[in-house]
């Protein structure tokens, strides 16, 4: 991330060791940002505690081939072998506060992680938006990743030692791996389905609230039920019904992170009717109840 020309904030790029760079950001745009940016080849995590706005990965010949939605609470993998480049859109005022860990080919090949390279393509169950060449998935966010960028940020502002941000840096590499080499796709389903299916995965993703059915799904994007379930299934690695769940999960859970939000709104909001159900299946996922995630947001706004 390249900071904008008008902010307010902290903004640091540290060279951990070599192949690792870290950045670490507290900004509040000053005005409107529209910028290009443009990486070498790396492999780069992002964790964001504050974000709003958007970027576009640009395809071989300048186009627009994806976005790629800011979020707070999300942590992003961009794979980019060759390289990336694309834009910044952050509207005026808002606040990016998060890590930005960039390894190189080469370190990331030393990681054991070069394999998984060929493993991310628009059919990995944790892709969200790609071009020819880039990649970026979004990965589960558990306490125990949000715990870590958050120290790993605390100490970067603080100057701490190198050696210390590199054990920091290297923990939230390490569960990187793990979630993408666990999340990886099964047999691809059939080409002459792929379309639908990925518009049954957005057709979700973009409306988490609705009480979706496999038959209102299926006649949405075309398919047979059969077709949708087994060709889901073989495309991103879960079931429907299960897709959708770790989809309302991880949006809940940044809901409760801006501390905006009762956890009976929130569980409303992402398609359960039942905030003791949605309770119980949140406590399952991530370990801890959302009214304790919500209750720590809360005292950490108040002590700002």
């Amino acid at each position: 991330m390249t900071a904008p020309p008008s902010t307010d904030g902290a903004y640091k790029v540290l060279g951990v060791r070599s192949g690792l760079t870290l950045t670490v950001f507290d900004i509040v745009v000053g005005g409107d940002f529209v910028g290009r940016y443009q990486t070498e080849p790396c492999v780069a995590i992002d964790c964001l505690f504050c974000a709003s706005g958007q970027g576009w990965i640009l395809g071989s010949e300048g186009e627009r081939a994806a976005v790629v939605p800011y979020r707070p609470g999300r942590a992003y993998v961009m794979a980019a072998p060759r390289g990336a480049h694309g834009y910044y859109d952050v509207p005026l005022g808002s606040r990016f506060k998060g890590i930005d860990i960039r390894v190189d080919m080469e370190f990331w090949g030393r990681l054991g992680a070069g394999d998984l390279l060929n493993t991310l393509t628009d059919g990995h169950p944790l892709h969200s938006a790609s071009s020819e060449e880039t990649w970026v998935g979004v990965l589960p966010v558990p306490p125990e990743l949000l715990a870590h960028a958050k120290a790993l940020f605390d100490s970067a502002m603080s100057d701490s030692g190198d050696l210390v941000l590199e054990a920091r840096a290297l923990d939230i590499i390490d569960m990187a791996i793990s979630e993408l080499r666990e999340a990886q796709p099964a047999t691809l389903a059939a080409p002459r389905d792929r379309r639908q299916l990925k518009q049954a995965r957005d057709a979700m993703t973009s409306d988490l609230g609705r009480a979706w059915t496999i038959e209102a799904l299926a006649r949405e994007v075309g398919l047979s039920q059969k077709r949708l379930k087994s060709g889901f299934r073989n495309m991103y690695g879960t079931a429907v019904y299960a897709y959708l769940q770790e989809q309302r999960l991880m949006e809940a859970q940044r809901m409760l992170q801006t501390g905006e939000m009762s956890v009976t709104e929130i569980a409303y909001s992402v398609g359960y009717n039942s905030a003791s159900h949605f309770s119980r299946l949140f406590v399952r996922r991530f370990g801890v109840q959302p009214s304790k995630v919500r209750c720590l947001v809360v005292q950490e706004a108040g002590n700002l």
